[in-house]
């Protein structure tokens, strides 16, 4: 395997549906880059953020001979503008989405067959809130029942128990799903069906815009790495923007040899089966059919939110492809001690966000060294293929 250094390198970092912005993100990086130093001893020196002209936020991480810009892509604008408030939208939203994957039974077997726990997922939300409200009524009825027989004279207290029943499940349902996190999910499966139907049209711009950062970026004959990093719902921006980027540079195809794309907690399909997201499909099919273009995917099935270690080329598009170059899982167990991954495995949020945060021991998987490290995610990918 080719060895050569990395000196420079430029990350565009595609975060996934969170109304937080830069800040965090910039916070997080700068926290588990110390972290993950003091486990690997690699020193990782994290400067201030500041915005450039295109509204992105960049910062630098100097390791060793190697400079990295890591550049965060604003879209979390977006995210807030899409993100609905009441209980009462998300519900209608979610009304709409689960109609539409239960009107297409054939392809939920599809997903189902290679992508069975991801599927659970996608359902867990409607089953649980679901069984709350049947709980709910079942709680007011019995409960307004029992007060009828101990105080038949007052007429108005079997409703007035009824509502306190109701309440007080609806009440511990909301408590317990702070845990579950099904709010999120059903606020993801809304946007991913408005983006389908073209109604988040400035997310679009935003990716052309991003393909015209990458484009400036793999110009530049001091840089050695373009590396694309998406992040759950944000691997459907990062590969759009690879496919506008192989557009722009159809005249330059070697400069594509640059630009790597990793994809982490992947949820392509999700956006890319709804039926009419035919962009993202055409989208899709290019990078995966483009030879200059490398793309790496790492995904774990220990993370509820991601198709892990599924081919989303070969489960959305028809036709050869070949890439991604590698469908690898970060192997999070082997990052902590049991005990340690034993609590973290019960706190899904936490599993879903490990992907960017520090490990307890040394592993194949480190975000840090594999976006400020001296080697090239190409590097890197090749050995995954070949192991």
């Amino acid at each position: 395997m080719n060895t050569v250094q990395v000196k420079r390198r430029h990350v565009f970092f595609v975060s996934g549906f969170d109304p937080k912005g830069a800040a965090h993100y910039h916070r997080l990086y700068r926290t588990q880059a110390a972290l993950q130093g003091t486990v690997t001893n690699t020193v990782y020196e994290v400067s201030d953020r500041k915005y450039v002209d295109n509204g992105n936020a960049v910062w630098t991480v100097c390791s060793g001979d190697t400079e990295t810009v890591y550049e965060y892509v604003r879209w979390d604008d977006i995210v807030r503008a899409h993100w609905p408030r009441g209980a009462w939208q998300v519900l209608m939203r979610s009304v709409r989405v689960y109609g539409l994957l239960l009107a297409m039974p054939k392809l939920l077997r599809k997903v189902g067959s290679v992508a069975g726990r991801t599927l659970v997922s996608l359902f867990y939300p409607a089953v649980y809130w679901l069984g709350v409200a049947l709980m709910a009524m079942a709680a007011a009825a019995c409960l307004a029942w029992l007060v009828g027989l101990w105080m038949p004279s007052f007429s108005g207290s079997a409703w007035l128990a009824a509502g306190l029943a109701v309440s007080a499940v609806l009440a511990a349902g909301w408590q317990l799903e702070k845990s579950l996190h099904t709010s999120w999910l059903l606020r993801i499966f809304g946007f991913a069906d408005l983006h389908a139907r073209g109604q988040v049209p400035e997310l679009s711009q935003r990716w052309d815009r991003l393909a015209e950062g990458i484009e400036q970026a793999l110009l530049r004959p001091d840089t050695d790495e373009v590396l694309l990093v998406g992040f759950s719902v944000g691997s459907m921006g990062a590969l759009s923007a690879a496919a506008r980027t192989a557009k722009r540079c159809a005249d330059v195809p070697k400069a594509l040899s640059k630009l790597s794309v990793l994809t982490l907690g992947h949820c392509i399909p999700l956006f890319a089966l709804m039926p009419k997201a035919h962009v993202l499909r055409d989208e899709l099919g290019c990078v995966g059919a483009n030879p200059h273009l490398f793309w790496v995917d790492c995904s774990s099935p220990s993370d509820w939110g991601s198709f892990a270690l599924v081919d989303p080329v070969a489960l959305c598009v028809k036709g050869q492809a070949v890439n991604p170059r590698a469908m690898t899982s970060p192997r999070f167990h082997t990052l902590f001690d049991a005990a340690t991954y034993a609590v973290l495995k019960k706190d899904k949020r936490r599993m879903h966000l490990q992907y960017l945060m520090a490990g307890q021991l040394p592993g194949n998987y480190d975000f840090f060294s594999w976006t400020a490290g001296a080697l090239s995610l190409r590097q890197r990918g090749l050995y995954l293929v070949v192991s």
